[in-house]
């Protein structure tokens, strides 16, 4: 499809050629020729400007890395929610002790 598509894209260079030089006969191919050259030249700039579209991808994986620094921070305040409960667990524990001890 690529193909097809670059050969139109020389096709109508060459035809814009041909009626900018005022239609001459015979000269077909040297438009051909010299439509070849204008559209790599045109699609060489698109590949140089292609790379520049990259880094915006790899800032984005950045993005994607600085999340899992919260989940780093979550996780360290995780533990400490866990230290509270069995504290809680513990005086009702004692509590519970207290009340066989005196009944």
């Amino acid at each position: 499809m690529a193909a097809a598509k670059e050969r139109e894209r020389i096709l109508n260079k060459a035809y814009e050629l041909w009626e900018a030089e005022g239609r001459p006969t015979g000269r077909d191919m040297e438009h051909w020729f010299q439509a070849e050259i204008l559209i790599s030249q045109e699609l060489s700039k698109a590949k140089a400007k292609a790379p520049a579209k990259a880094p915006a991808k790899a800032s984005a994986k950045t993005k994607s890395d600085s999340p899992a620094k919260p989940k780093e921070k979550a996780a360290a305040k995780a533990p400490e929610k866990a230290k509270a409960k069995p504290a809680a667990k513990a005086k009702s524990s004692s509590g519970k002790a207290s009340a066989k001890s005196k009944g």
